[in-house]
């Protein structure tokens, strides 16, 4: 993991899954704690080289690899943790990530390593959005919802760390059909992030180096969700049942499916496009002969 200074008070650590440090004096907040153990174990040492302590934890959001290493950091440091409600609820329970990308039943092998069943971590605080101070630390929570039902970002120390509200150009160029679980919210979040250019020095994405500016990673990532939303409005023009949905949206936005994780987090995706239609009344869902069928109203 790579230790990234951007200002004066806030650093990026660079990571499969990134993670930051703002600091106030000898304190630090840590914003995201990586994947598992042994990325925690490599946060702590560049908190030991900044010769700062880590006064507490903030994690934007509850998918395994943004708070894989939030237990051990916990325990090691003291540091108490704090994250947006209903987020909180996962991070104390994990196993809520994989139940809900299998629908609610007992998750399958596929579903059960760490990159989507982390480490239970408990926490000590939920964050609300707004100005805070942290352990001394002041920060500013923004909302950023649609990627996981309450994210969060946290800007401090003139850096805003933006989680997975907007992905980096290659991370969306490799994913294709990234995951979602509101569409709406997403749009909504994604409209929102110009009108932070210029208030920060630099933004962190969950995944990827930081920018100068957001606006135009948002326009990119809002295209593409736009192109997202269509396919799977075609789809509905030629298929009825889920998984011709499915096949139809993927095959038309040339994404390969290669293994059952990315099904289920692209599966999700797909259905928030359909429940978007449905609360327009757009598409209603039907079952006839025990057969679930979508179809457009109009």
């Amino acid at each position: 993991m790579e230790l990234i200074q951007l200002t004066d008070s806030a650093y990026q650590l660079r990571g499969g899954a990134n993670a930051g440090l703002i600091i106030e004096g000898d304190r630090a907040l840590l914003v995201d704690t990586g994947l598992d153990r042994d990325t925690a174990k490599k946060i702590l040492r560049a908190v030991e080289s900044l010769r700062v302590r880590l006064a507490g934890i903030v994690i934007t959001h509850a998918h395994a690899d943004h708070f894989g290493g939030a237990a051990l950091l916990r325990s090691r440091s003291g540091a108490p943790v704090y994250a947006p409600a209903l987020e909180a609820a996962v991070i104390s329970n994990p196993l809520l990530e994989p139940l809900y990308l299998f629908s609610g039943a007992a998750p399958p092998s596929e579903l059960r390593h760490k990159f989507t069943l982390a480490e239970a971590c408990p926490v000590d605080s939920l964050l609300e959005p707004g100005e805070a101070a942290i352990g001394g630390v002041p920060i500013r929570t923004i909302p950023a919802r649609g990627h996981a039902p309450n994210q969060m970002m946290i800007a401090g120390g003139g850096v805003c760390f933006v989680a997975d509200a907007c992905f980096a150009p290659e991370v969306l160029a490799k994913h294709g059909i990234p995951f979602y679980v509101d569409v709406n919210q997403t749009s909504e979040t994604l409209a929102a992030l110009p009108s932070l250019d210029g208030a920060y020095t630099a933004f962190v994405p969950g995944h990827g180096n930081a920018v100068a500016i957001i606006g135009p990673w948002a326009a990119e990532n809002a295209t593409r969700l736009a192109e997202i939303r269509q396919a799977v409005m075609e789809a509905l023009h030629e298929a009825t049942e889920l998984s011709g949905i499915f096949l139809h949206t993927t095959t038309r936005l040339k994404v390969a499916i290669d293994s059952p994780v990315i099904y289920y987090l692209t599966k999700t995706t797909v259905l928030a496009c359909l429940s978007a239609l449905e609360a327009t009344g757009a598409a209603t869902a039907q079952v006839i002969e025990n057969r679930l069928y979508w179809r457009l109203t109009a």
